[in-house]
């Protein structure tokens, strides 16, 4: 936290890549729980107080909320508020170390990992969506189309569009507790999908959404689970991390 200004440091403290506004609300909000400034039971300031305090838009705030709250940290009582969990620092222990495992994996273990979960919740999305998961993933995709072609793109905007087409996806399988695993591992690869972006993964993005909408807008679960949906999506996935790979690795390593 800058006390001058008073809203977060953008970058990691090492000297790397600036944080995205995701991991900035993330980081923030893990701190101040490690810290003992939020503890167990502890009400978090509303969603709106939270933006301005670091300077940000609602979304990211909301998006953390929701990460958090997928890892057991955070409880949100509709109509209430959003609260420190009793079991906060075991689970954030418990998130710290997955962050570690992620930092260090390949990926081609982390195209697996999303895979496991993408296909179960195009299935299950495609027998279960409602007009309203339609509507949501529509958005997704309609925001995101002008954000690829702007100059110069907001990879920031980009990825928080491209993880709520996929949470929206999540949402229409209506299993909670497949919706909260597959959240949690979706939030945590989410700066490879930063890379993913920045490094040209964008241009077939829009057109891969479109395909897996289509895919449940019509309920072809067969289709969304297997070729013409995720695995397509995971594939273009897989293909860009391994280019980024190579090149960084040809530089001298990850940055």
């Amino acid at each position: 936290m800058d006390a001058a200004s008073g809203r977060h440091d953008t970058t990691n403290g090492k000297g790397r890549k600036p944080l995205s506004r995701l991991e900035i609300v993330l980081e923030h909000i893990k701190q101040r729980i490690a810290d003992g400034t939020l503890k167990p039971g502890a009400q978090l300031p509303p969603e709106i107080e939270l933006a301005r305090e670091l300077g940000l838009s609602r979304t990211p705030v909301r998006e953390a909320v929701k990460v958090l709250g997928a890892a057991g940290i955070l409880v949100v009582k509709h109509g209430h508020g959003t609260f420190v969990s009793a079991s906060a620092q075991a689970s954030l222990g418990q998130l710290l170390l997955f962050e570690i495992y992620m930092k260090d994996t390949t990926p081609q273990k982390l195209m697996e990992v999303r895979l496991l979960f993408e296909r179960a919740c195009a299935e299950l999305a495609a027998q279960r969506r409602t007009e309203e998961d339609l509507a949501a993933m529509r958005e997704c995709i309609d925001r995101l189309r002008p954000l690829i072609a702007a100059d110069p793109v907001d990879y920031d905007a980009t990825v928080e569009a491209d993880l709520a087409f996929h949470r929206a996806i999540y949402r229409a399988a209506q299993n909670e507790l497949v919706e909260t695993l597959a959240n949690f591992v979706l939030t945590m690869v989410s700066g490879w999908l930063r890379r993913s972006h920045a490094h040209g993964g964008l241009a077939d993005t829009v057109r891969l959404h479109e395909i897996m909408y289509r895919m449940i807008e019509t309920r072809d679960a067969g289709g969304a689970r297997e070729a013409y949906g995720a695995e397509v999506n995971m594939e273009h996935f897989r293909k860009v991390l391994e280019q980024i790979d190579s090149r960084e690795g040809k530089a001298g390593g990850r940055p």
